[in-house]
């Protein structure tokens, strides 16, 4: 006799308004952070930004870096999901490989990417936070290596290269977000943006025409 099939139990009102609430402490947090800092930011005027009383925000955020950390990985996902989009808006290979570096950059200038910046400096000089930042920057990394290690079996198809397209596209993060602190942080002009931006893309150009050059050589 067939296991009898449990029915699924619809998720509740109050399920629903939690999750509600989050998304909107959230997005209130990400906001706080890009217009204000994370020295300003609070949980009081998170809520205040959130419409939501300060209680239901301490119910679901304790302290102020239970919400923070929780800021920083809403605001990576959305970042993550943008660029992914971008990239996917080129033809797929050598070009979505290129196009990287105008994708990361656009994603830099998010109000998420902001947010998720503030909360990485800020871990420098708060001890708690920085006692907690690791973990969640070791997914961040954990979850870009496995997109490089995706784009150099899939777009490139060279799986020997993972390595070096797994550094090329950590040295366009790690460039990219200098940049973004200078332009957006500082307030520098971005005249100088556009041959940054130029270089990291043909490092990548020359960089697939090797990979295809060996794989040609090879009859692959």
């Amino acid at each position: 006799m067939a296991e009898a099939v449990k029915p699924r139990v619809p998720r509740g009102p109050n399920a629903e308004r939690r999750a509600a609430t989050r998304s909107k402490i959230l997005d209130a947090g990400v906001r706080c952070l890009a217009e204000f800092g994370y020295a300003a930011t609070s949980t009081p005027l998170v809520a205040r930004l959130a419409k939501v009383s300060r209680g239901s925000l301490l119910h679901q955020f304790p302290t102020k870096v239970d919400l923070m950390l929780a800021v920083a990985e809403h605001a990576w996902i959305v970042q993550r999901d943008y660029v992914r989009a971008e990239v996917a808006g080129n033809p797929p290979g050598r070009d979505q490989f290129i196009g990287g570096v105008q994708a990361v950059w656009k994603g830099l200038q998010l109000s998420e990417a902001v947010a998720v910046m503030e909360v990485m400096i800020a871990a420098r000089t708060d001890p708690e936070l920085a006692e907690r930042y690791g973990d969640f920057a070791s997914r961040a990394e954990a979850g870009m290596h496995r997109t490089r290690k995706r784009m150099a079996e899939g777009l490139l198809g060279a799986p020997d290269h993972v390595a070096e397209v797994d550094a090329i596209a950590h040295l366009t993060l790690a460039a990219l977000r200098g940049l973004a602190l200078e332009t957006v942080f500082i307030g520098r002009p971005t005249a100088e943006a556009d041959k940054v931006l130029v270089l990291l893309e043909n490092i990548r150009r020359r960089m697939a025409d090797e990979i295809f050059a060996e794989q040609a050589g090879r009859g692959g």
